[in-house]
C-alpha cells in the first residue's frame, strides 16, 4: 500500500533517531519470547497425550432453577484403551464441579467404583479397579454437582431476566472455544480428539434446551408434590466432534424454521432461536442461509454434514458467534426489527465452519488459521457469490489491509508465525499479531489466484474428502494442494504460513522517451522493485512473482500486465512500450500479502481512482491522495467518498480516510 509521503528533513531526523536509539543500553531487545530465560524451559506449547481414544459421551443433566447457576449431571464416557494397557486417566474438570463418584464398566457390563482425586483445581484423575486392555471399549460414570460452571465467555454461562421485559427470561448458554467445555463437564478439553455426544438435559417448563445433533425425544413431567412441571430434552450428536464444539442453551425462544421444501435446501431443519417476541426479525436477519449452505454445499462439493443446521441467539455472549457442531450461537446483534442480507458476513462465517473447523478440525491451535482463516474466507466466497468479483475483492482487500497494518516489522525467529505454538494461553492465538483470520484468509486467495479456480478447488475438495470426520494440521491442506496441482508449495508455505512478516516493497518508476524515425513516441519502462524489510540469515529475501499492471489504453485493450520474477533484494526489468503508461498499479489482485510503495505523480493517482483495474487498486490510489494538498485530489477523494458504490465499498472506506488525512481547506473571507 503506498505510503504517505514524507518530507526529506523528517526521514533524516527519524533516520538519525532509530540510529541512535539501536546503539543506546536502553534499547536492549525484550527477552525472548520462545524460552524462559531463568530456567530455561521452552515456553512452546505440545498437544497432549491422547492415551485413549473416546468414542461417546452421554451427559445426563437437571437444572432446577434457571435463576441459579447450578445443576447435577452424570457423565458416562466411552473410550478405547490405545498404545499400551492403562490403570488410570486424568482428565480435565474444572473448579466449580464436585465429583460425588466414579464408577468404570467394563465390556462385560460389571460395575466397580474407582479411586479418584484432583491433583489440581481444573484435573481429575481416575484409578481405574483394573488395567484396561488395548483395543477394549469400557466405560466411566461421573456423577458430579455443577455450582457457577464458567463464566462470561467460557464455559456454561447464566444470564439473569429482566423484570420490566417479560420476554427477557432467564438464559445459559455454553462456550467451549478454545479449552473451556471442562468448566461444565469432565473432558479431554483439547482439539486432538473426536467423539460423538448426547445431552439429556431435564428443564423447568416451559424453557427449552438445544444442543449439537438431532432431537431423539422430549419428555413431559407434570407438576408432582413439591416438583413443578419440567421438560426433558434428549439431543444425539452420532457424528464425531472435539469435546470444545459440544454445546448446551436453555431459554425461552421463538423459533423459525428456514427450511421446507420451497428452501433453497429442502431436506435440512434450519431453526433459528431467539428472544420471545423476535421471531419476524429473525426470519429477516437469517433468510439467506437456506442459499448459503446450497451455495457451499455445491462449491465444497460436500453435503452439509450434520443432520440440522440450527442458530440460536445468545445474551452475554463474549464474542461475535460460535460454530458449535450444527448449532451456532450469535452474540445478541441483530435486534428487534430485522434487515435481510446486514449480517450475511458473520452468518457466512460460521457455516463454513461446520465444514472447516467442524468437520475437518485442526489438530492444536497452532493450526488455527485452517478453522478461522478458511471461515473468513468463506465471508468473501458469499460476497462475491451475491454481488460478484468486485465484492470479493472489497472484502479481501479488507483483510489485506488489515494483515499488512499488524505484521510490519515483524521478522523470525523471535516472532511468531500464522503456523505457532508459542502462547502462554490458547486465547492469544486468535489475537495473534499473524492473524489466523484475515491473514489466513488472504494466503487462502493467494493460493486461489496462484492456481486458478479448478485446480484450487480440485485441491481443497480432495482435502475435506480426505480428512472428513478428523483432525488436520496444515501439512494436510498443502499436501492436498499439491496432489491435485502437481505443484510444490513448499516454499509458499514456508514464506506465508510459517514465517513472520511480510516483504516491504519500494517499486520505482524510470521512463525513458525513443524517438522512431515515423515519428511516433516510443519507450522504455523500467521497473525497480526493492526488498527493504528485515533480510538476514533467519529471513531471506521473498520469491514471488509480482504482476504490474500498465494503464496503457490500446486498440480494443484497457492495459497491459507484465510479471516480476522477484528473489533477492533488488530485482529490475525493463519494457518497450508504445508510449509512457498513465499510471502504474502494483499486484491488483492482491496475489502477494506486500506493503507497497510506489511514487506516481498526482495526474496517475486521480487516473488510477478512477480507471484502475481492481478495487484494491481504486483504494490504494484513493490512500495515496492523502499525500497530496491539492483541490484536485480532494474533489476526487470526497466524490467518492459521497458516493453511492455499494459494491465498492473498500474505496469509500480508503477515500473517507485519505480525506480525513487532507490538510484542511483554508477559509476565504469576503
Amino acid at each position: 500500500m503506498p505510503e504517505r509521503l514524507t518530507p526529506r528533513p523528517l526521514i533524516l531526523a527519524a533516520t538519525l533517531i532509530a540510529a541512535l536509539t539501536l546503539l543506546s543500553p536502553a534499547a536492549a531487545q525484550p527477552p525472548d519470547p520462545r524460552f524462559d530465560e531463568e530456567t530455561g524451559r521452552d515456553r512452546r506449547v505440545w498437544p497432549p497425550d491422547v492415551l485413549v481414544d473416546y468414542t461417546r459421551m452421554r451427559l445426563t443433566m437437571e437444572i432446577p432453577d434457571m435463576s441459579a447457576a447450578a445443576f447435577r449431571g452424570v457423565q458416562e464416557l466411552w473410550f478405547t484403551g490405545i498404545g499400551a494397557p492403562r490403570t488410570s486417566l486424568t482428565i480435565d474438570c474444572g473448579p466449580g464441579l464436585t465429583v460425588q463418584s466414579v464408577h468404570f464398566v467394563s465390556a462385560s457390563g460389571g460395575v466397580r467404583p474407582c479411586e479418584f482425586s484432583r491433583p489440581a483445581t481444573n484435573k481429575l484423575a481416575i484409578t481405574f479397579p483394573a488395567p484396561l486392555p488395548v483395543g477394549q471399549t469400557a466405560l466411566l460414570r461421573i456423577a458430579y454437582d455443577a455450582r457457577n460452571p464458567g463464566g462470561r465467555g467460557a464455559g456454561l454461562t447464566f444470564s439473569g431476566d429482566d423484570r420490566r421485559t417479560p420476554e427477557v427470561d432467564f438464559m445459559c448458554h455454553a462456550q467451549g472455544q478454545p479449552q473451556s467445555n471442562h468448566l461444565w463437564f469432565p473432558c479431554h478439553d483439547f482439539p486432538n480428539d473426536r467423539l460423538a455426544t448426547e445431552l439429556v438435559i431435564t428443564v423447568p417448563h416451559p424453557y427449552e434446551a438445544v444442543s449439537n445433533g438431532f432431537i431423539r425425544s422430549i419428555t413431559h413431567h407434570p407438576a408432582a408434590g413439591d416438583l413443578p412441571r419440567r421438560v426433558t430434552y434428549h439431543w444425539v450428536q452420532d457424528a464425531e466432534h472435539p469435546f470444545y464444539l459440544v454445546t448446551l442453551i436453555v431459554s425461552k425462544f421463538d423459533v423459525i424454521n428456514l427450511g421446507g421444501p420451497n428452501s433453497n435446501r429442502p431436506g435440512l431443519w434450519m431453526p433459528v432461536y431467539g428472544a420471545l417476541g423476535s421471531g419476524g426479525a429473525l426470519e429477516l436477519n437469517f433468510a439467506n442461509t437456506p442459499a448459503m449452505i446450497a451455495h457451499f454445499e455445491t462449491l465444497f462439493d460436500s453435503p452439509f454434514p450434520w443432520d440440522k443446521y440450527a442458530q440460536i441467539i445468545c445474551r452475554d455472549f463474549a464474542a461475535g458467534a460460535m460454530e458449535n457442531t450444527s448449532a451456532s450461537t450469535f452474540a445478541n446483534m441483530f435486534g428487534r426489527r430485522g434487515a435481510s442480507g446486514f449480517a450475511d458476513g458473520i452468518i457466512a462465517h460460521e457455516l463454513v465452519h461446520q465444514w472447516f473447523g467442524d468437520l475437518v478440525t485442526c489438530r492444536s491451535w497452532e493450526h488455527l488459521w485452517l478453522n478461522e482463516g478458511w471461515a473468513t474466507f468463506g465471508e468473501a466466497l458469499w460476497a462475491e457469490q451475491q454481488r460478484g468479483r468486485r465484492r470479493y475483492d472489497g472484502v479481501i482487500w479488507e483483510k489485506f489491509s488489515s494483515t499488512i497494518s499488524r505484521t510490519g516489522g515483524r521478522s523470525a525467529p523471535r516472532d511468531a508465525a500464522l503456523v505457532s505454538n508459542l502462547y502462554r494461553n490458547p486465547d492469544q492465538r486468535f489475537y495473534a499479531a499473524e492473524n489466523p483470520y484475515d491473514r489466513g484468509a488472504v494466503v487462502l486467495h493467494m493460493l486461489r489466484r496462484r492456481l486458478g479456480d479448478d485446480i484450487f478447488w480440485k485441491g481443497v475438495r480432495l482435502y475435506l474428502k480426505r480428512h472428513r470426520f478428523n483432525q488436520v494440521e496444515t501439512d494436510d491442506f498443502r499436501v492436498a494442494l499439491e496432489d491435485a496441482s502437481g505443484e510444490s508449495l513448499e516454499r509458499f508455505f514456508d514464506q506465508w504460513v510459517l514465517r513472520p512478516g511480510h516483504p516491504q516493497l519500494a517499486v520505482d518508476l524510470e521512463w525513458t522517451d525513443d524517438q522512431r524515425p515515423n515519428g511516433e513516441t516510443a519507450g522504455t519502462l523500467r521497473i525497480r522493485v526493492e526488498q527493504t524489510q528485515n533480510i538476514d540469515e533467519f529471513n531471506p529475501a521473498y520469491a514471488f512473482v509480482l504482476p504490474v499492471w500498465l494503464d496503457l489504453p490500446e486498440a480494443g485493450r484497457t492495459g497491459r500486465t507484465v510479471h516480476l520474477v522477484c528473489d533477492s533484494r533488488i530485482t529490475t526489468a525493463e519494457f518497450a512500450l508504445p508510449r509512457k503508461p498513465d499510471s502504474v498499479t502494483v499486484d491488483p489482485g492482491m496475489t502477494v500479502l506486500a506493503d507497497t510503495t510506489i511514487r506516481q505523480d498526482l495526474a496517475a493517482w486521480l487516473r488510477q481512482l478512477e480507471h484502475g483495474p481492481s478495487v484494491a487498486a481504486r483504494a490504494v490510489a484513493a490512500l495515496a491522495l492523502a499525500a497530496f494538498d491539492d483541490d484536485r485530489a480532494r474533489a476526487a477523494l470526497a466524490a467518492i467518498a459521497s458516493g453511492d458504490l455499494e459494491d465498492d465499498a473498500a474505496v469509500i472506506a480508503a477515500a473517507t480516510a485519505a480525506l480525513a488525512e487532507q490538510p484542511p481547506v483554508a477559509a476565504t473571507g469576503p
